[in-house]
């Protein structure tokens, strides 16, 4: 074995940074190709990318998140979403499944369940989580029944608890106890599970994480930043009238924006705001943030913290992108002996810890390529340990690949090829077998139209894989496949093909073109069912919602025949660039808002957002306030090492202002408000600095008590009075977020009686911006892009996040339809192409650009907006009581103006195809 191991070595090399050639042109591995859904052959997520995985898989049910085998290695079990699976002879041609359900009648929406799950050590219990609802449960593992519901809502040591979820479970080598990490309450509670009741518990870090335990000690990951405090309520003497500037009146529902930015002396130390003093954060690097403790558990009703050691790299440390921003994200440990194992998921960073003096002896970065040596984006999670203790498997969840390292050096010896996102990995107890579980599976693929395929892993099932140890020959060639399947490849040979001279390609080169770029992201659409027959596009007209020639109907209002919703959108189209080839890389709000500023979610937000606590913003338990209740904006638990689109355009000089992104945290109330914020924040949740600082106070997040036509005047009513007046330079980049295609039920009292009427409202606001811009004389140097943050759940026969790609710009091709795979991070890569920035991640550098949807011939012509369909909404009618801008609001002459042109427009995209069977 060793010899062999020696030639994987050559074969490959660990190779410096150095080696790498200074721009390599990368690029996603499907090009032209759609995304596939395919288990049996090669899948193509989102991204581009491929699954090729090694080894057999069975679909298993929605997010699997917890795996664990039985001390005879005869049966996994996987804990999934509200349902558990017992597989046993999981090696065999038939493996064997087993529902275990903890909550039969759980109330709709309840987590009944999280990943934390062991076996008694003769195999006859299994000890699994009960999640949100504070409990452990307790099952017979032959008869399949639940015995019990262990309670960790109660007094331990004279000091109650409440809210408690418990993350990671494990037992002791005897069986008498079972180790909760409780990661609302920041502690490790001890189960007698003779009693069947907790008989210790113990304070630890900030957000426990995962937990590994030999003998008498129990070491725990805490994977989080700050503990969060409720906003107090405004000072008795604070003024009740608007001041100066407009200044927000004190108001007991909470702030009108966040207290601070972070980092800050203010986020450090606190800040008066709003006539309140809120308290600060602290110092980010204290011991109990982003760090692994070690507790003496001899005593099982008096567990003691013995030892503290801090992970990874520390926040504001030397990184290869400047300083680190966010924590090393410790968030699993494995233990053997006097050796411990943690894998830092920021830092895509591995550490083996002496537990006899509490140091860390080695630390290796994974580095799949030199092509990407200096990005972060491999995500180290699970880890599990061959039985002879030489090597180390880890998952890693951002390139679908499971590292085999050598446990003692935590060299790299190559990498296996996954399903989407492996989570877990145990090894059989010969050691010649390895099992995972992949988060999202072979993805979603389609979920309408008449060719939609039929088979067990559509849906964004679950994957239970089942892969042999491979050879030294086999892992080298596994390895290669990782590479190629995740584009980490030179394609130099292609610069000139795939790209434009109006996006550079080489580093440090800018655009002559285009010097300013504005994204603008909406909410959740697929693209069958917002685009019209466009010309040239893989379209499905059965599966259209808000295209030209709807029927619109809703209780009370009389149902109207071809209605055209979403008209501009489709002018749009038409007119400049659209992608039919486009996806969204999150599966829901929450994650996607996280992809919308260039970050890969962590497991904090991954994990916890799909499947984790409801926020309570008075509870004992402090990490209920960190909760994402809120589906819109990053933290400290989630900023990673190089931070995001933000970060990456601060440090390299590139000016930006932002409308509407990075303020909807956990808890806050965006019920209608007087503030046009749209915000009243509960949490000291802080900001990243250079968003906080760089962000409108007259825009509102995401509330859709607001009317997108008020987003759409506030927008240029800020760009006119700063910019276009000369007062300041115009920002090289501006992010703008308006809301209302997400859709809520109709509302005919506010203007918007049907589901309809919020999309036609959004569709009217995109019009008014882009024609507002276009009109200034920026745009002649201009690249605006329109998306979403997700596809919302919506239909579409190629896949399920395809979605919404528009490129307008005087320098985009009219009338042009790409084909080329993108998606979200896409954008990404073009706009620090255009700005000759260097990349942030591996994701958008390892993302297609979308460089063929520009022309070296520029056309200059501004766009006109469209009217939107009276009958389903009338801006005239969509007002906020008692505001001074309602008459500025709803002011749009050029509808009038134009209205010729407009028929004319609706009629040529009438004769375009045959319109929809009835």
């Amino acid at each position: 074995m060793r010899a062999s191991l020696a030639v994987l070595v050559l074969a490959v090399p660990s190779m410096p940074a150095s080696a790498a050639p200074a721009t390599p042109y990368l690029r996603a591995p499907a090009v032209n190709e759609y995304a596939r859904h395919d288990p049996a052959g090669t899948t193509i997520i989102p991204s581009g990318r491929f699954l090729r995985p090694a080894g057999r898989h069975l679909p298993v049910a929605r997010w699997p998140h917890g795996l664990a085998l039985s001390p005879d290695g005869r049966v996994a079990f996987v804990a999934s979403e509200g349902v558990g699976q017992l597989i046993s002879d999981w090696d065999g041609p038939s493996p064997a499944v087993a529902e275990l359900v903890p909550e039969p009648a759980a109330q709709p929406g309840k987590r009944a369940n999280a990943g934390g799950a062991c076996f008694s050590p003769d195999g006859a219990r299994l000890y699994w989580s009960g999640g949100d609802s504070g409990t452990v449960y307790v099952f017979d593992t032959r008869t399949r029944t639940k015995l019990a519901e262990v309670a960790l809502n109660v007094p331990v040591g004279g000091r109650p608890y409440a809210d408690s979820f418990a993350i990671d479970l494990q037992a002791s080598a005897d069986g008498r106890s079972v180790y909760c990490a409780d990661v609302t309450n920041f502690r490790v509670a001890v189960i007698d599970t003779a009693r069947q009741a907790v008989v210790g518990s113990v304070r630890v870090g900030r957000y426990p994480y995962a937990l590994a335990v030999v003998g008498r000690r129990v070491f725990v990951a805490n994977i989080g930043m700050f503990e969060y405090s409720p906003i107090p309520p405004p000072d008795p003497d604070s003024p009740k009238t608007t001041g100066p500037g407009r200044l927000p009146v004190p108001d007991p529902r909470g702030l009108t924006f966040p207290p601070y930015g972070f980092p800050s002396r203010e986020a450090r130390e606190g800040v008066r705001r709003e006539g309140r003093n809120i308290p600060g954060l602290g110092d980010p690097n204290v011991p109990e943030s982003f760090s692994v403790w070690t507790l003496d558990v001899s005593s099982p009703a008096r567990p003691r913290v013995v030892a503290r050691l801090k992970t990874g790299l520390l926040v504001g440390a030397p990184s290869d992108r400047g300083k680190t921003v966010g924590g090393s994200a410790p968030n699993f440990v494995m233990a053997r002996g006097e050796r411990l194992w943690v894998s830092n998921n920021n830092n895509d960073m591995l550490e083996r810890v002496d537990t006899r003096t509490n140091r860390i002896v080695r630390t290796e970065r994974i580095r799949p390529s030199p092509l990407t040596a200096r990005l972060r984006g491999v995500g180290p999670v699970g880890m599990a340990l061959a039985p002879d203790g030489r090597r180390l498997y880890v998952a890693e969840c951002g390139i679908n690949a499971i590292a085999v390292v050598d446990a003692a050096t935590l060299r790299v010896l190559g990498h296996i090829p996954t399903a989407w996102y492996p989570y877990r990995v145990a090894v059989s107890k010969d050691g010649k077998r390895l099992l995972t579980i992949c988060f999202k599976g072979f993805g979603n693929g389609p979920n309408a139209g008449a060719n939609r395929p039929q088979n067990p892993y559509l849906g964004m099932r679950g994957v239970f894989s089942v892969i042999p140890v491979p050879s030294a020959a086999e892992l080298a060639r596994h390895s290669h496949t990782v590479r190629l399947c995740n584009g980490m490849v030179d394609r130099a040979a292609e610069r000139k093909a795939l790209s434009s001279p109006v996006v550079p390609t080489l580093s440090g080169v800018r655009s002559e073109q285009i010097r300013y770029v504005v994204f603008i992201t909406k909410e959740n659409h697929t693209f069958d069912t917002v685009f019209d027959r466009v010309p040239g596009t893989r379209n499905d007209p059965s599966l259209l919602r808000w295209g030209l020639h709807q029927t619109i109907s809703a209780p009370n209002q009389p149902t109207l025949n071809d209605v055209a919703v979403m008209v501009n959108h489709n002018a749009l189209a038409r007119e400049f660039a659209l992608s039919d080839n486009f996806y969204m890389e999150p599966e829901a709000s929450g994650v996607g808002h996280r992809w919308l500023i260039g970050v890969q979610p962590n497991n904090f937000c991954q994990m916890l957002y799909t499947l984790g606590w409801d926020f309570k913003l008075h509870s004992t338990a402090p990490g209920r306030r960190a909760s994402f209740g809120s589906n819109g904006s990053i933290q400290p638990e989630d900023y990673l090492e190089a931070g995001a689109m933000w970060e990456n355009l601060a440090r390299n000089g590139v000016s930006f202002r932002n409308y509407g992104e990075g303020f909807e945290f956990a808890g806050v109330d965006e019920g209608a408000s007087e503030h046009r914020t749209g915000a009243r924040e509960v949490v000291n949740l802080p900001m990243p600095k250079v968003v906080y600082d760089n962000t409108c106070r007259e825009f509102p997040i995401f509330n859709m008590n607001i009317p997108d036509q008020y987003r759409a005047h506030w927008f240029e009513q800020d760009v006119r009075e700063r910019f276009l007046s000369g007062r300041h330079p115009m920002p090289r980049f501006l992010n703008v977020a308006i809301c209302n295609d997400h859709g809520t039920r109709p509302d005919p009292e506010r203007g918007y009686p049907y589901m309809a009427s919020w999309m036609a409202d959004n569709d009217l606001a995109l019009g008014r911006m882009v024609e507002f811009l276009s009109h200034t004389p920026y745009w002649r140097n201009m690249a605006i892009f329109v998306t979403e943050d997700d596809a919302g759940g919506e239909p579409d026969h190629v896949d399920a996040q395809r979605s919404v790609m528009l490129v307008i710009s005087p320098w985009a091709k009219r009338g042009y339809v790409s084909h080329r795979h993108t998606t979200i991070v896409s954008m990404h890569r073009t706009l620090y192409s255009v700005f000759g920035l260097p990349p942030l991640n591996m994701f958008d550098a390892l993302a297609n650009d979308l460089s063929d949807c520009f022309t070296t011939k520029p056309d200059f012509r501004p766009y006109v907006c469209k009217p939107v369909d009276p009958r389903i909404f009338d801006p005239e009618k969509a007002k906020i009581p008692g505001d001074p801008d309602y008459l500025s609001v709803r002011s749009t002459p050029n509808l009038a103006r134009d209205a010729r042109e407009d028929e004319d427009f609706l009629l040529r995209l009438g004769a375009e195809g045959s319109r929809p069977a009835r």
